[in-house]
């Protein structure tokens, strides 16, 4: 068997791949600077091993209204950012599930908009905001503790 055309057809995915990421993150780095010029951003994500993931960044005030939103969803390089309408002039640190459930959102996008939300409040209360593992590493670090012996 001849493997050569398999390891370029390799390189060849992976550029690919590389290239459709880096335009995707040009995108969101795009949106993300429109917002932060109309004042600070609040953020949330969720994380999707085999289900869509999705990112949601509102623009807001001084006092915390929301002046404008935005949303990248998807399982794919393909997902683009778009608007995210209806939170206009809400307080970001009072949006609820209610509020997600009125506006139809997509699960993920709505836990992303309800982390966005919870962000805000733990930074203004001073807290800091802390990271949950990725989904392969926390199927990694279960693999390690089933191969290694327990010690008591």
């Amino acid at each position: 068997m001849n493997i050569i055309p398999l390891i370029v057809l390799f390189c060849v995915a992976f550029a690919l791949q590389y290239l459709l990421t880096f335009i995707q993150m040009k995108s969101f780095m795009q949106s993300y600077r429109s917002l932060r010029q109309k004042g600070r951003v609040a953020i949330g994500k969720t994380k999707g091993a085999f289900h869509a993931g999705a990112i949601a960044m509102f623009a807001i005030d001084s006092s915390g209204s929301i002046l404008e939103g935005s949303y990248l969803q998807g399982v794919t390089v393909f997902a683009r950012v778009r608007s995210l309408k209806g939170f206009e002039g809400m307080d970001v640190g009072a949006i609820r599930q209610t509020d997600c459930q009125k506006m139809r959102l997509p699960k993920p996008l709505a836990k992303a908009v309800l982390e966005a939300s919870s962000n805000y409040r733990i930074l203004m209360s001073g807290g800091e905001l802390t990271e949950e593992p990725a989904p392969l590493v926390k199927a990694a670090s279960v693999l390690k503790r089933l191969a290694v012996p327990h010690t008591e």
